[in-house]
């Protein structure tokens, strides 16, 4: 062991025997108490070398400072001790829950100071978060307030940014009030994954944290804390009393929180770009910073539409199918085109993106949910092609109607499109689609010469013979299925007699497809 563990060890010691003996002497001023701890602060932000701090004996003795009154300076420097050593070290979050400090950091939590409130509600938050008995949380919550004081906080922050929105400046709100924000909403999160009522005891937070929602300008990227623990907090808050949906759905604006909501989506819903360019530290300098904040954090936001949408009133149903399904518009290229930066394009392609591990199936359902669960309408919505893996996966049958051509009558584009029909498929416009195809160059089976027909079933048969080889796919070769079915017939070269055996060189092995 090295001698300067060592001499940190003695030091360490030595600061925390001076603490002790002042118990009974009383001999420090309070500004030498307050620098003694402020030394123990720097030193106990490793654990090596720190053995007096990282005890069952110096955890109880710091939380006897912490919460020893008429002191305030001492005790928050001590707190500071505690939330380093708790958040360092889990053994010392049993210690501190065993000597019965959580009870009184739970009644302690009512404080209308914010540098109080970070710290109580960081060690609230390793308390509850490392606990082991879950009964201890409800008991916390029950008897010490923990769940009341949680809301009390929430509800003032929300009056502070909803008074610094309405300035000319919505910065105007100060850095240790954000972090306390910041700590009590990752401590309403745990709560709403431990408690047991978690609907009754914290509903009322919810008109709280959409006002929030509504002060707090969109960041960049849009997914930051605080947002995103409000909607983390949000997404686990069931809204099943008619408060909480009041609060979701205002009578007088039923739309008002969740265009905050798509709008924040709209930001955040960035796809990976193929030209983005690395550093040689590693460090991504393109978008894909914000593209990885969606998929890291956009689960909640995807989870709080899905819970609510069934809930919504018809205005925001229409709001949600607007946003985030597309609109006839986009029919005239295949749904989820690279063409179109559009919402709904984006998330489509966000949906079958392989870089979107931790949000690609909830996106899916929140599509599908919004299809209110007919997959005949989610066909529709989205096409065949991007609705059939998770129709697949969830083992829901495709009715045979999803797959024809479907009719724009119902588009509501307002008769523009009546007459037109939509590839099942790709969701494009069938005209549109022909279009393309003769833009590009290719022809259609009923342009093409034989010889063209030929030529393209050659090239077939060679690619799937190929991919059979590399093991990629391990099927029937459509070509020579239809060889060997008959469906391709001699084609005769026009310099070859009528009555030639068949044995021409020129005439063997050529064919066509019948018809």
């Amino acid at each position: 062991m090295s001698n300067t563990t060592n001499v940190k060890r003695a030091a360490v010691a030595s600061l925390m025997d001076q603490l002790r003996a002042d118990v009974t002497e009383q001999k420090l001023t309070p500004q030498e108490e307050l620098a003694i701890l402020e030394k123990l602060k720097v030193y106990g932000r490793t654990v090596t070398g720190s053995d007096a701090i990282y005890s069952s004996e110096g955890i109880v003795f710091l939380a006897e400072v912490a919460f020893r009154p008429n002191n305030p300076d001492s005790s928050r420097e001590a707190l500071r001790c505690l939330a380093n050593a708790l958040y360092l070290d889990r053994q010392m979050v049993q210690y501190f829950i065993d000597a019965g400090y959580v009870e009184k950091t739970s009644e302690a939590y009512k404080s209308e100071n914010v540098d109080d409130e970070f710290l109580l509600g960081r060690i609230l938050f390793f308390s509850t978060t490392f606990a082991k008995d879950d009964h201890l949380i409800n008991k916390w919550a029950n008897e010490h307030h923990l769940v009341e004081n949680n809301i009390a906080a929430i509800s003032r922050h929300a009056i502070a940014y909803t008074t610094a929105a309405s300035t000319a400046s919505s910065l105007a709100v100060p850095m240790m009030q954000t972090m306390a924000l910041q700590d009590t909403l990752k401590l309403l999160y745990t709560l709403t994954t431990k408690l047991s009522d978690v609907s009754t005891m914290l509903g009322p937070t919810i008109p709280h944290l959409l006002t929030l929602l509504s002060a707090l300008p969109i960041q960049s990227p849009p997914l930051q804390a605080p947002t995103h623990h409000i909607l983390d907090a949000l997404s686990n808050i069931p809204p099943t009393t008619t408060d909480s949906q009041t609060a979701f759905f205002p009578p007088s604006n039923p739309t008002l929180h969740v265009s905050k909501i798509l709008k924040i989506f709209d930001k955040s819903a960035v796809i990976p770009s193929s030209s983005s360019t690395t550093s040689r530290s590693g460090t991504s300098t393109s978008n894909n910073t914000t593209a990885d904040d969606f998929d890291t954090h956009a689960a909640s936001l995807l989870k709080l539409l899905i819970e609510i949408y069934p809930l919504s009133p018809a205005p925001v149903k229409t709001l949600l199918h607007e946003t985030l399904l597309p609109s006839e518009k986009e029919r005239s290229s295949p749904l989820g085109s690279t063409n179109s930066a559009t919402l709904p394009a984006r998330l489509l392609r966000l949906a079958s993106s392989p870089t979107t591990t931790n949000t690609r199936l909830i996106l899916q359902t929140l599509l599908f949910v919004i299809s209110d669960e007919d997959p005949v309408k989610f066909v529709k919505n989205v096409g065949y092609g991007h609705a059939s893996g998770y129709l697949m996966m969830r083992g829901i049958p495709i009715p045979s109607e999803a797959l024809e051509e479907i009719g724009a009558a119902e588009s509501g584009d307002g008769g523009s499109g009546r007459n037109k029909r939509i590839n099942p498929i790709t969701g494009q416009y069938l005209d549109d689609e022909l279009r393309d195809i003769e833009a590009s160059g290719l022809k259609g089976l009923e342009d093409m010469t034989d010889e063209e027909k030929e030529r393209e079933a050659e090239k077939l048969f060679v690619l799937f013979e190929r991919l059979n080889r590399t093991g990629v796919i391990n099927v029937e070769n459509p070509v020579r299925t239809a060889m060997q079915e008959g469906r391709f017939e001699e084609i005769k070269s026009d310099n070859e007699d009528s009555d030639d055996d068949g044995d021409n060189e020129a005439g063997k092995g050529k064919g066509k497809a019948k018809a």
